[in-house]
């Protein structure tokens, strides 16, 4: 016959062999689960701590665009009020030759002079005018010539302005 406590007794320490596996396996899966919390909570640190890194590294990036930014556009506002003001004098460039001019003859008239380069020219004779035309330019030797043609004609003199005229443009 099956003895009986042989079977209970090798029933028991199966139990009791099956309690030790299914121990150790409690253990293995409480030590796997411990160890997957600290890797996560690692993993979050981690994670945390590089998203705050990089919004640091952000905030760094964003204020040096500012700055540059503020640099261009103090930049840009110099450039633009130089850019008006060369326009301003471009536009302003006539009317100034005008008020030149305007003011060349405001002075010949306070003198009494009529505006040639030669001073008192009416009251030179034709070897005195020969000797102050040294050193005058080919716009000025033309203004004494067109003057003469139209007020004495002095031949002399004209051919000696056209004589000038020709040396300086050769």
């Amino acid at each position: 016959m099956i003895d009986v406590k042989r079977v209970n007794g090798a029933a028991g320490r199966l139990a009791e062999e099956a309690k030790g596996a299914y121990g150790l396996m409690l253990d293995h899966f409480v030590g796997l689960q411990e160890r997957n919390v600290r890797f996560a909570q690692g993993l979050v640190e981690e994670t945390a701590r590089e998203v705050r890194e990089q919004a640091e590294l952000n905030r760094e990036l964003v204020e040096e665009l500012v700055r540059r930014a503020e640099g261009q556009r103090d930049l840009f506002q110099r450039l633009l009020e130089e850019s008006v003001g060369s326009y301003l004098d471009l536009l302003y460039a006539p009317l100034a030759y005008y008020r030149q001019g305007l003011r060349l003859v405001e002075g010949a008239v306070e003198h009494g002079s009529n505006g040639l380069p030669i001073e008192d020219y009416d009251e030179l004779n034709v070897a005195e005018i020969s000797r102050r035309i040294e050193g005058l330019g080919a716009a000025e030797i033309r203004q004494l010539r067109e003057y003469e043609r139209r007020h004495k004609n002095r031949e002399t003199l004209i051919d000696l302005f056209d004589r000038k005229l020709r040396a300086t443009s050769a």
